[in-house]
């Protein structure tokens, strides 16, 4: 066999693949399965292909059949990595947002104390795991103040829901702060089932509502908006933050979608906007970034952490989970994550 026969043979492979994709895409299964069927492809078949020709023409190919062979084993430790070790590698985000005093007349802020807020998004799950339960146990060992939901608390088809119920509600039911737990709904759950899910637990969802909190010398008021960041109810809680006359008020905006925050005026009256969705990219390459954000924030930003648009304070979750709806189960150089986030 020669350099030919193998990029033959590896093409052959290559269009059986975007065959697959091309299917799916008649089918109506949506991107995310074709981006299955490239990942399988990419990490699978090719090499699959390569590793035999090694094995059956053993002692007979030429260095370049050999070099070019090997080269296409490379994906397989990648795909081992990014399936099977990274998505279940969970960090802790540690920061610090500071809060002016109120020697600052323009955006002072009553209080000497700091506030810890905890945040834990994207559970996206379709059982209840360790892995779940590890991120819960993980984030309530930091005894946060507060803590933030950012939606996406599970993704489910309605049998699995029901059948799942009572897990997800002793896991979310492990949730506890001093100055409660606040959730808003994502993509994939839904108001009225995350009602049932967090039911007899010390979640409280916040669908375009504002909630004030008093932790010790300080105020927080946090405003929880619709999926709909930019929806009339999702607006009036945002002119409810930005209008709050109490100058010793910290205010935080809690969505799902970091887009949120493009809805405020420059520099605004809001201290911080809390947000999930990206799951930082999912997949993030060097020197390329996210492959994937599905949000109009700037890259970086849907990148995940703690950053500034024209003047607001953002912090992204890259989350708990993964996509689903038939999307590969991978993570790469984005690791899952909890926070706590240090107000003050």
């Amino acid at each position: 066999m020669g350099v030919l026969d193998l990029i033959v043979a590896i093409g052959v492979a290559g269009v059986v693949t975007l065959g697959f994709i091309a299917v799916g895409l008649v089918g109506g299964t949506g991107p995310f399965v074709q981006m299955h069927v490239a990942y399988f492809g990419v990490v699978v078949s090719v090499p699959l292909i390569a590793l035999g020709t090694l094995l059956l023409g053993r002692g007979q190919l030429r260095t370049p059949v050999v070099v070019v062979a090997v080269l296409c084993l490379l994906p397989v430790p990648f795909g081992l990595y990014a399936s099977h070790v990274e998505p279940g590698w969970l960090r802790v985000d540690r920061l610090e947002v500071p809060v002016p005093a109120n020697t600052d007349a323009a955006r002072g802020r009553s209080g000497s104390g700091a506030i810890t807020v905890g945040v834990v998004s994207d559970m996206q799950m379709a059982n209840v795991g360790d892995h779940e339960r590890r991120a819960v146990r993980t984030l309530m060992a930091e005894r946060p103040d507060v803590i933030l939901v950012p939606g996406d608390l599970f993704h489910m088809e309605p049998a699995r829901f029901d059948e799942q119920l009572p897990e997800l509600r002793a896991l979310y039911g492990e949730l506890h702060a001093p100055y409660g737990v606040y959730v808003v709904p994502g993509d994939v759950d839904g108001a009225e089932r995350i009602r049932s899910a967090i039911e007899g637990t010390d979640l409280r969802l916040l669908v375009d509502e504002t909630v004030r909190v008093d932790v010790r010398d300080r105020q927080l008021l946090i405003g929880g908006l619709e999926l709909d960041y930019a929806a009339p109810g999702a607006q009036q809680v945002r002119d409810e933050l930005l209008a709050e006359p109490d100058d010793g008020a910290i205010t935080v905006q809690l969505s799902h979608r970091p887009d949120s925050v493009l809805e405020l005026p420059p520099a605004s009256r809001v201290d911080l906007t809390v947000s999930g969705h990206t799951h930082g990219g999912q997949i993030v390459l060097p020197l390329i970034g996210p492959l994937m954000t599905l949000s109009d924030v700037p890259r970086a930003v849907a990148r995940g952490g703690l950053h500034e648009v024209d003047g607001n304070r953002v912090y992204v979750s890259a989350g708990v989970g993964a996509e689903r709806g038939g999307a590969p189960q991978v993570r790469f150089l984005d690791r899952p994550s909890v926070a706590v986030i240090t107000l003050g």
